[in-house]
């Protein structure tokens, strides 16, 4: 007998590998595990997968000709309508980590209309990237993101004043009517 830790790793791995961060990792069957420890019906699961508290457990379960797979992908913040599923939860970290990374290069560029729209172009490809590969919904890739920077849009003269340059990202995931926000700032050149 061991944890299921190890095993769990493993699955994400192979799953991050084999179809992306965006896809959940659920109805997989873990390598080397033989058979969950206890056996749970369908109801047991339920009050694991919706618990009032929201920390949702997914299980370890047996079945009939597919084996021993991963039943569910819902996180500890299971009463959230932005963070529930793993796969959400990892896509957009992956994807304002990955942003985060890019706008490195622009900390020593003039906070300007120039290196905004360098920025858009540089983040938007990106996006455009990760919706063709199945990361975001949308029937088209404005349907999937929308990413801003600009005086007027995301910034105001005190935000270039002080040193920031602030890109907004808007992404569909999961349901193509369901968007997240998310707002990036970058240091700029001289602020404290």
């Amino acid at each position: 007998m061991a944890p299921p830790s190890g095993a769990m790793a493993g699955v994400w791995a192979i799953n991050d590998i084999t179809s992306g961060v965006w896809t959940a990792p659920a109805g997989v069957t873990p390598m080397a595990v033989v058979a969950p420890e206890v056996e749970v019906t369908d109801a047991q699961q339920a009050a694991y997968a919706l618990p009032g508290d929201g920390k949702a457990i997914n299980i370890l379960r047996d079945f009939p000709g597919r084996g021993t797979v991963v039943w569910g992908a819902r996180t500890l913040k299971g009463n959230s309508p932005d963070y529930r599923y793993i796969q959400v939860r990892r896509t957009l970290i992956y994807i304002e980590q990955s942003i985060k990374t890019a706008l490195d290069q622009f900390a020593f560029a003039a906070n300007d209309k120039q290196t905004w729209a360098a920025v858009m172009s540089s983040v938007s490809g990106f996006l455009a990237d990760l919706w063709h590969e199945g990361a975001l919904m949308g029937a088209s890739a404005k349907e999937a993101y929308n990413v801003q920077c600009g005086v007027g849009t995301t910034m105001t003269e005190q935000d270039i004043l002080d040193g920031r340059m602030i890109v907004a990202v808007t992404l569909s995931l999961i349901h193509p009517a369901e968007f997240i926000v998310l707002t990036i700032t970058q240091a700029m050149q001289g602020s404290d």
